[in-house]
Order: C-alpha cells, then structure tokens, then sequence
C-alpha cells in the first residue's frame, strides 16, 4: 500500500497527485480553506518520496497509475475527482485513460499537458541534482514562481520535501514525464477538466494550456490567476474555492 494523507471526511472524494517536489504538506496550506464537511482529499505520495523514499520501483507514471487505481479500490471508492500539481496533472490524465469509469472530473494545477515535459538533458541532471541540494531545488523552485519572491519563499517551498526525496526516484520520474505523450489517448476526451494556471509560470502557462488541453479537452475550463506554480501556497484561498467550486458544478445533478 502507498503512503498517504488523508484531509476532510466529506462524500465528494479528491485523489491528489503532488510534484515533483512533491512533499504530502505542499498542499496544506490550501487545506486550511477547504470544505473538509463536503470534501475528503486523499494524497498518494509516490514511491521514492517522503514515507515511501527507500520503497523500490519503476519510478514512472504508469507506475502512478496502477498504485493509484489500487488505492482508490483500498478507499472503496468507486469514483472520485483527480486532482494533480504540475508533473501530478499528467499522471491525473493517465488515470483518466486507464481507468474512465473512476475518474469523475480532472482538475490540473500548474499541470503539465497531455504533451508532457519537453526533453532537456541539462534540466534532467539539475533535478536530479536537487534531490540532495537544497540550495538548487530553491533556485529552480524560484524561476518557477517567476522570480517575484524573496529567496525565503523559495526555501521554505523547497525545505516542505527536505530529506524525502531518492535522487534516481526524482531523475526517473522526471525522465518519465520527458518522455510521456498521451495527447492521441485523450483528444477528444469529454472528461471535465480545471486547467488553473499561474500568469506568472514560465513553462506551464496560459498560452500552453490553450494550446493543447483546451484543443483536447472538450470539457475543459482555463483559470488563470496571479501566481506562479505553486498556485496551491501563494494564493491558497483563491485556488481551493475555484477548485471546489468546479467539482461542485460537476457533481450537482443537471436537470
């Protein structure tokens, strides 16, 4: 069984799916405004990362997928929404194309597309680097937010994973998302989708989203907000009302 955290008690359910710095309190923050009477939010923490850092694998999303549909057969949920931050996003559509029929709506925080991360051999090893380095994770986490932070912010993102990250887990899943494209498997797809966005994200950002998730997806709905790619921590109330918000509108029956 994964390593997970468990937030809320409420009958709309939520698997989340973190980064790849993807520490079990990066969403903590955002918590604190969540609806915990009509939401219950289950965080999967891959194998390589925190409580599961010395857990063997494959360290690939396929992988994600399986331990993902097990776990929401362990919860006893049949469906539920699939929520995921950046290299989280991907693994959500992954899931949405192994297994539809548990996969009510996919909301993607500062996701990657259906495209996935464009291969860059510098990048690889300056993640892979960051594993063991707090210092780098603090400067890559920095050009994420746009480079409008003090060096405080960036740090205090990075120290949330210190120490519960295996640096061949990072390099490998890093790789994975490189070389992961699943747009044919979902063009077309007319699975509700939150695409939330930072204007301030260098990479994954409005002009990308509606370049290929709002081109996919048939049922998609772009937010932008004033963040950069930790909408979750720097505008946490903002992004949990849209969030709910969203799997409100989807869960409520049409007439």
């Amino acid at each position: 069984m994964p390593s997970l955290k468990i937030t809320g008690r409420g009958a709309e359910k939520v698997l989340v799916l973190p980064g790849l710095f993807g520490a079990k309190g990066i969403f903590d923050e955002s918590f604190r405004y969540a609806d915990l009477e009509r939401f219950q939010f289950v965080i999967l923490e891959y194998r390589g990362f925190g409580s599961a850092q010395f857990e063997p694998g494959l360290y690939t999303f396929r992988e994600v997928v399986i331990e993902a549909v097990r776990l929401l057969d362990y919860l006893g949920w049949s469906k539920s929404h699939v929520m995921g931050h950046s290299v989280g996003a991907l693994a959500a559509q992954m899931i949405a194309v192994a297994a539809p029929a548990r996969v009510t709506s996919i909301v993607s925080l500062a996701g990657l597309t259906a495209k996935g991360a464009t291969y860059d051999e510098a990048r690889l090893r300056s993640l892979s680097d960051a594993a063991t380095d707090i210092q780098k994770r603090a400067a890559i986490i920095d050009a994420s937010l746009g480079r409008r932070y003090t060096n405080a912010v960036a740090q205090a993102i990075a120290g949330l994973s210190v120490g519960g990250i295996a640096p061949v887990a990072l390099a490998k899943y890093a790789e994975d998302a490189m070389s992961t494209d699943i747009q044919h498997l979902v063009a077309g797809s007319l699975v509700p989708m939150l695409a939330l966005v930072g204007k301030h994200d260098p990479i994954y950002n409005e002009r990308v989203t509606r370049e290929t998730t709002l081109k996919l997806y048939r049922n998609a709905v772009l937010q932008v907000i004033d963040a950069g790619h930790y909408p979750m921590i720097e505008c946490p109330a903002l992004t949990m009302s849209l969030v709910e918000q969203f799997l409100l509108q989807i869960s409520q029956p049409k007439h």
